[in-house]
């Protein structure tokens, strides 16, 4: 219907004579039917469809995947066991069905796919000869990134036959069909497709024909911007290319913008001029570059829109509703554009445990950008560090292989729906819950859900780092490894705007006698022990309900009561820092250098709470990002930070 938009939809109830479903579009057709469909689903049949009317809050609301073609072109960082162990199964049409399912059922139009360079092993060189490849390969074992100088793979030779080993025997032109199939079925659901780099990366090309991975090389020029064009042409479901200017280039500021336009942008420029009816996006993410350097050099680009993009809430979107770094950093020059915004919601912080707040993730859609997305753009949403593929860690074989989606699908479910209608409600959710797990208590489940996901949030805002590699929350490490409070709460402050007090001020305003100028750190423990004991209170009686004998419901209340034992974990951590802080101002104030070890040693015990819990269900892995995640590993740092603590007094005494 002309006037509705699109993705809109209208439906209205005729009598006994059935209902009408008026759509803008048949995006907009399709989720009028997935409405209908789960209304009956939900309220128990025919009679339950209401008439209701929807169109997009975000007209575009995507998925971040870091995806791992092969061993030979990997995705930013697939050091980790998320990406080594999913590598078989990008290869799957299964997993691609139900995953692209999924993302229509909670109204995602959008997938990005983040790549470094799979064109050899993906699309055919002809003008190339020898840098085409075969087939599928894994590393032989895992790399250790503990120092993060292998997250590139530089040190490496990808295609040596002593590191590799080939899990899939597939012709490239069976590759190049296979992603055909995929790329034809989310196309015909309404999905957009993007490819997202990083650059300058050549693999399985360098070395080869003098091509190498560096921006002054005119030979590795003419040879991306032949790769480009030939997977657009070779790929005709592609809505668009995104770019970034920060990551692996030996060339300065400046120059980069005009490496991308000599590169993609000429490349995608040849696609359209032999099809001057296709439309490419280009997405130019202002990493290392500025809109206004990067609108100069692309100013001949004729093959469709430019937009750019941001990194809100950093790589931490459980941790603030209203992230400061837009209105910082981009909205002045933002303002002076017409460039439409994209943000990048990256989930970094949270990837073992369900998660679920859908007050939070309400307040969160309603406080983007908008105005800058300019209509045009959206988000896309999820990791680096990790790939949202089937989860491999889990103890129980009926569980282990579980799609991501899958198993996080309340979270899944909520930056879906609600970036799509941002009006739903309480109701709603718990209908859904109660659908997922009949029988139970679904409200109660709703709380206890909510009062788990509130403890990263909190602990991330007390102690914002802005990059993955800087923190993990679920082990409480970076890419050094375990985080003492010298690593953390004494070297940074909380998140900007937060209100919350640090350590040290926290410290000054005690021994002055002062008011305190804003949320203590005690004050933001006893809210991590107030959600922990709402969580475990709620579990306890979660356990007496009929679902509790479904393994999905059981592993969920595991994945809450683990949360709660985190939370207790930090509550301490943070009142052990709070008190060390002030002895460490004031050396004579033993008694607060005692309650720091009582803290620190009551974390202690929290950490074994949590490595029980959490053990009873997972395997360690390794985080791409951070380190391995092991919990009783980590559990002999935490006893050791406890130790050292305690010497510190010992030590000022003598």
């Amino acid at each position: 219907t002309k006037g509705m938009g699109p993705q809109s939809f209208r439906i209205q109830r005729e009598g006994n004579r059935g209902v009408r479903i008026i759509s803008g579009d048949d995006v907009g057709a399709m989720y009028g039917a997935i409405e209908v469909a789960e209304q009956i689903a939900l309220g128990g049949g025919l009679q339950a469809i209401s008439d209701k009317a929807r169109k997009p809050y975000i007209l575009r609301r995507g998925l971040k995947f870091n995806i791992p073609f092969d061993a030979r072109s990997p995705s930013y960082d697939d050091t980790g066991t998320s990406a080594h162990m999913n590598i078989p199964v990008m290869w799957e049409w299964d997993f691609w069905k139900e995953f692209i399912d999924d993302m229509v059922r909670n109204r995602y139009n959008v997938l990005s796919l983040w790549t470094t360079h799979p064109y050899p092993g993906i699309v055919k060189l002809p003008k190339y000869p020898g840098v085409n490849y075969d087939d599928v390969h894994q590393l032989k074992e895992p790399v250790n990134n503990s120092n993060g100088n292998m997250r590139h793979f530089d040190h490496m030779d990808l295609f040596d036959p002593a590191n590799t080993v080939m899990v899939k025997s597939i012709s490239l032109d069976d590759k190049i069909a296979f992603w055909n199939r995929i790329f034809d079925y989310a196309e015909s659901l309404g999905i957009e497709l993007y490819f997202f780099h990083w650059n300058i990366y050549t693999f399985g090309a360098e070395g080869k024909l003098g091509i190498t991975d560096s921006g002054t090389n005119k030979t590795t020029e003419e040879y991306m911007r032949y790769a480009i064009a030939e997977f657009l042409k070779t790929y005709p479901q592609i809505d668009g290319i995104g770019l970034s200017a920060g990551e692996h280039f030996d060339i300065p500021q400046g120059e980069r913008e005009t490496w991308m336009w000599n590169t993609y942008g000429q490349g995608i420029m040849d696609c359209h001029r032999e099809n001057p009816d296709r439309e490419i996006l280009l997405i130019y993410r202002q990493l290392m570059a500025s809109i206004e350097s990067i609108t100069e050099k692309f100013k001949d680009y004729t093959a469709g829109p430019i937009h750019t993009g941001h990194k809100y809430a950093r790589a931490r979107v459980h941790s603030t509703t209203t992230s400061p770094y837009f209105d910082i950093e981009y909205r002045k020059s933002m303002e002076q554009t017409t460039v439409p915004c994209w943000l990048n919601l990256r989930n970094d912080d949270l990837f073992i445990f369900r998660w679920g707040d859908p007050d939070y993730v309400r307040e969160f859609m309603a406080n983007v950008p908008r105005d800058m997305m300019r209509w045009e753009a959206g988000y896309y949403m999820g990791p680096d560090g990790y790939v949202q593929g089937r989860e491999f860690v889990h103890k129980d074989p009926d569980l282990s292989g579980q799609l991501e989606v899958d198993k996080h699908w309340y979270r899944f479910m909520l930056f879906g729906r609600l970036g799509y209608d941002l009006s739903m409600t309480r109701n709603y959710f718990e209908k859904r819950l109660a659908q997922r797990f009949p029988d139970t208590d679904a409200p109660l489940l709703y709380d206890t859900f909510q009062a788990a996901s509130k403890i990263v949030p909190l602990v991330n805002r007390f102690w914002f780092r802005v990059n993955d590699l800087m923190f993990s929350p679920e082990g409480c490490i970076s890419t050094s490894g375990f985080l003492t409070i010298d690593d953390s709460f004494f070297q940074y402050p909380p998140l900007q705007g937060s209100g919350m007090l640090s350590v040290q001020d926290y410290a000054k305003s005690v021994l002055a006698g002062t008011p305190f100028a804003g949320i203590t750190p005690m004050d933001v423990a006893d809210d991590l022990d107030s959600f922990a004991d709402e969580t475990l209170s709620g579990v306890s009686v979660l356990h007496g309900h009929p679902s509790a004998n479904r393994k999905e419901f059981l592993s969920v209340l595991g994945d809450l009561e683990s949360m709660a034992c985190l939370g207790r974990y930090y509550a301490d951590k943070i009142r052990g820092a709070a008190d060390l802080a002030i002895y460490r101002q004031d050396r004579s104030k033993v008694d607060a250098h005692k309650r720091a070890v009582m803290h620190l040693d009551n974390a202690v015990n929290d950490w074994e709470a949590y490595a029980e819990a959490a053990t009873k269900q997972y395997r360690p892995q390794r985080f791409a990002r951070t380190d391995v995640m092991d919990w009783y590993k980590i559990l002999e740092d935490v006893k050791k930070e406890a130790e050292t603590v305690q010497q510190e007094g010992t030590i000022a005494t003598n």
